[in-house]
This record gives C-alpha cells, sequence and structure tokens, in this order.
C-alpha cells in the first residue's frame, strides 16, 4: 500500500517577530508555532514558541505573564 507524504519546508511555518531575544537582544526573533489549550481545560492559555536567527537560541513565550522561558534541547 502506498501512501502519499506531503513535505513542508522547515521554515514554512515561521514569521518574524518584533521581540527582542532574551540572549543576544537582537531583533532576531523567529515565531515557530504557538499553542493554545483546549477550551475543555478551562480559559485558553497561549504559549508561543520561539528560535533566534542570531544566536540559535531557542525560548517559549507566555503572553498572559509576559515571561520568557529558555526551552532546553
Amino acid at each position: 500500500m502506498d501512501f502519499a507524504v506531503r513535505q513542508q519546508s522547515s521554515r514554512a511555518r515561521v514569521t518574524p517577530s518584533t521581540h527582542r531575544c532574551p540572549q543576544c537582544r537582537e531583533l532576531a526573533l523567529m515565531l515557530q508555532h504557538r499553542h493554545v489549550s483546549p477550551a475543555r481545560l478551562g480559559e485558553p492559555l497561549v504559549t508561543e514558541f520561539y528560535d533566534c536567527d542570531c544566536c540559535d537560541a531557542r525560548f517559549k513565550y507566555s503572553p498572559a505573564a509576559n515571561t520568557w522561558r529558555p526551552v532546553s534541547t
């Protein structure tokens, strides 16, 4: 049985950001994806995941709390 696989470019979802990188302070953060918690869990919580094109750091950002946290690899 054959299956068709749809391939996406790794940069297809990436969008520029106006946030500065907490590590190198450059405007080089790129939004990778955004996660919104399911409504069945109560008020939706938003978490955004960013990669820095300048220093290769990865962060998650919580808009509600305005907090940045590094993502360990």
